[in-house]
């Protein structure tokens, strides 16, 4: 008889309840692949958005969503080289809101002995974004002014604990006192609450009337518009998320405005690295190494089970959270 083990299986989309929880068959490790016993598993707004059917890249149906995890190599499969059974490995970019996982070598990472698993899994998503928009997409300085959106999320804290380590200051906006005064604690520079606090207005004061030098926008929206009043002489906006909907801005007319601003707007998404190997597992390494040394470290805000896949997709839609939630399986 196949052996079986549990995975959230989704047939539709919809809200939370369209996560269903169920046995199916375990996979079998074929040429190339590792069967991955998972332990952690990391949940991402981009989980959400394919349950809502909202996601640019939509899975087939049945579809187990999530993509990234961290767990010990059971098996290997013909052809592997350099793993091994018991290995602690970390898996990006396949669906793993499961208890096993059969997966290629070329997805997985290894991870040092004494490194914490919850908090491995929570490294690709967030850190890989932060890390290619500082340094790959704009080669932030010492001393440059970073305006972050949702600045208590799971991107957020990674993109301040980042920043930090280059010497960046970092202007937080998040919603409510909670976690203004985490971002505080966390060494944000300056936070503003947004529901409470004209932002415009915080912005131009705390940067004496020259803008942020870098924005970082996960939102997009209606509020988009607005970034190109917060932008400091050739300042960049980088927008990487679509929590508020597509942007609604005219950048062509924010451009030709009279004095004509010295600006950037650039478009990151993840897909573009996972794309790309060898950029991939070279800031992968760079990560790796950056938590094993601990000068990172991932803010983990829920611990639950993967029965509560529903409550965790909640958490995040309602901004519970500070940070990352996990699933344990």
């Amino acid at each position: 008889m196949a052996e079986t083990m549990q995975a959230i299986r989704m047939y539709k989309t919809g809200g939370t309840d369209v996560l269903e929880l169920e046995q199916i068959h375990k996979p079998v490790p074929r040429v190339g692949q590792v069967l991955v016993k998972v332990k952690s598993i990391s949940i991402n707004f981009a989980d959400i958005l394919v349950r809502r059917g909202h996601y640019p890249y939509m899975p087939d149906f049945p579809a187990t969503p999530g993509a990234e995890c961290a767990g010990y190599i059971e098996r290997v499969g013909p052809g592997v080289e350099n793993f091994t059974a018991g290995q602690a490995v970390l898996v990006f970019g396949k669906p793993c809101y499961s208890s096993y996982l059969a997966v290629s070598q070329e997805r997985i990472f290894p991870i040092p002995p004494g490194v914490d698993l919850d908090e491995a899994a929570a490294l690709p998503v967030t850190y890989l974004a932060a890390w290619h928009m500082l340094h790959t997409m704009r080669r932030v300085r010492e001393r440059e002014t970073i305006l972050l959106y949702a600045a208590a999320g799971g991107v957020g804290t990674a993109v301040l604990q980042l920043a930090k380590l280059a010497g960046a200051r970092v202007i937080g906006l998040t919603s409510t006192d909670e976690k203004a005064r985490f971002l505080r604690e966390a060494g944000c520079w300056k936070v503003i609450n947004y529901k409470t606090e004209n932002v415009l207005s915080k912005v131009m004061d705390c940067t004496y009337g020259q803008g942020a030098d870098l924005i970082l926008d996960s939102v997009g929206g209606e509020g988009f518009k607005d970034n190109f009043r917060m932008l400091n002489t050739l300042g960049q906006i980088i927008w990487f998320g679509i929590s508020g909907g597509m942007p609604r801005a005219n950048i062509l007319k924010a451009f030709a405005r009279n004095p004509a601003p010295s600006h950037t707007v650039s478009v990151f998404h993840l897909f573009s690295i996972i794309q790309n190997r060898p950029l991939l597992r070279h800031s992968m390494k760079n990560l790796i190494n950056l938590l094993a040394e601990e000068k990172i470290k991932p803010v983990i805000h829920a611990r639950l089970s993967l029965l509560e896949a529903g409550k965790a997709h909640r958490m995040l839609e309602e901004q519970q959270n500070i940070g990352k939630i996990i699933l344990h399986p």
